[in-house]
């Protein structure tokens, strides 16, 4: 597919204007304390499937054809604008021109807020972000130790509890207490990101953290809301351990459990003859790391990662459960992974599979290469 040039050029200009400006010697009325931050991120990835009959995108052809089995992709190209106002206020905007690759509607800006912060307790976030509804969305996706997010990411995202979205929120964090907490709370129109609201529902997202111990944190999601005037809830829970072992070896545990209504699914049926209720998802997943640090050579880091998830898109009805095997090994070449390479082999493993559907059993090898700056 081309890319959407006018759309393309636009957030160019965007991005490179206060460069060409400053470069003219052109005064704008800007505080004086105000600060710009520009960062980016790319991403790239081979990808090669093993089986004869399954494209690279993991799509079956029960006849004999030409598809690809390998491919190159640009995954992810991001350019971040962070933009200190005072000492309370900034403001971001973070754009993915990877989604030009394929079909970029409602897509390719990412965040857009701004950010007022009182104190530790007190902080409030309005525009286009990411909720605060699981694990994953602690962390930019550079910083995931699989290869991307997990498949539970993605259909909450979906659905809207997790991903982009439009809204506001309040956020903080008690630090001197014995069992320090974060705290979120939120209101989101609903409908992903990029997307005018379309009725007078709201979702109501909450999150909890608890730091059991300096190693251990327990957290707590649930959300309800409507959608369309159907009723929608969501709720999850994880557990995530880190320690650093020795100077050379460190371990890492997550592991998430979700469950919820899955809407995206009721209003995709022309007739729903059954209540929203009974269109229900859940997933959990684990995920086990091993690092193991170098000292004063260009290779910094060797990680070993296996992540194992269990999903279910419609569990209450003719659900067709998925199962995911991803062992991966990672080195990292600078210092918080600004130069990363993966390798990584998912193998999914569906309750039964549809010939000519992607839910059909595939092997897939991965290799991503990551550069942050």
């Amino acid at each position: 597919m081309k890319l959407n040039q006018p759309v393309f050029y636009i957030a160019l200009i965007l991005f490179l204007s206060p460069l060409m400006i400053r470069a003219q010697g052109i005064d704008i009325p800007v505080t004086s304390k105000t600060k710009l931050n520009f960062s980016g991120m790319l991403q790239s990835q081979f990808n090669y499937s093993l089986d004869d009959d399954v494209d690279v995108k993991g799509l079956h052809h029960a006849e004999k054809g030409e598809f690809a089995h390998n491919s190159f992709s640009v995954k992810r190209a991001r350019l971040q604008l962070n933009a200190t106002i005072s000492d309370r206020i900034n403001a971001v905007i973070l754009v993915n021109f990877g989604d030009f690759t394929g079909n970029p509607q409602n897509k390719v800006l990412e965040n857009a807020f701004i950010k007022y912060s009182v104190n530790d307790y007190v902080n409030f976030q309005f525009g286009q972000f990411r909720p605060q509804f699981g694990q994953e969305d602690n962390y930019p996706v550079d910083f995931v130790q699989s290869i991307d997010y997990s498949n539970q990411y993605y259909l909450f995202g979906g659905n809207s509890w997790q991903s982009f979205q439009i809204g506001a929120s309040f956020s903080g964090e008690i630090k001197d207490i014995a069992v320090p907490i974060q705290y979120s709370i939120g209101v989101f129109n609903g409908n992903n990101r990029n997307t005018v609201d379309n009725d007078d529902g709201k979702i109501f997202p909450a999150r909890l953290v608890f730091g059991l111990t300096k190693q251990t944190h327990l957290g707590l999601s649930a959300g309800a809301g409507k959608n369309m005037g159907q009723k929608i809830w969501a709720y999850g829970v994880d557990v995530d351990y880190k320690k650093q072992l020795n100077e050379k070896w460190g371990i890492q545990f997550i592991s998430e459990y979700k469950q919820g209504i899955n809407s995206q699914q009721f209003f995709a049926q022309t007739e729903p003859l059954i209540p929203i209720s009974k269109y229900a998802m859940r997933g959990i997943y684990v995920l086990p790391n091993v690092s193991y640090s170098f000292k004063n050579t260009r290779l910094k880091d060797l990680e070993f990662a296996f992540r194992y998830e269990y999903l279910d898109a419609d569990f209450k009805q003719s659900g067709n459960a998925r199962q995911s095997y991803i062992p991966m090994l990672s080195a990292a070449f600078a210092e918080a992974y600004a130069i990363r390479v993966q390798l990584g082999l998912q193998m999914d493993r569906f309750q039964k599979s549809i010939p000519n559907t992607i839910e059909y059993n595939t092997n897939r090898v991965i290799c991503q290469v990551q550069a942050r700056f």
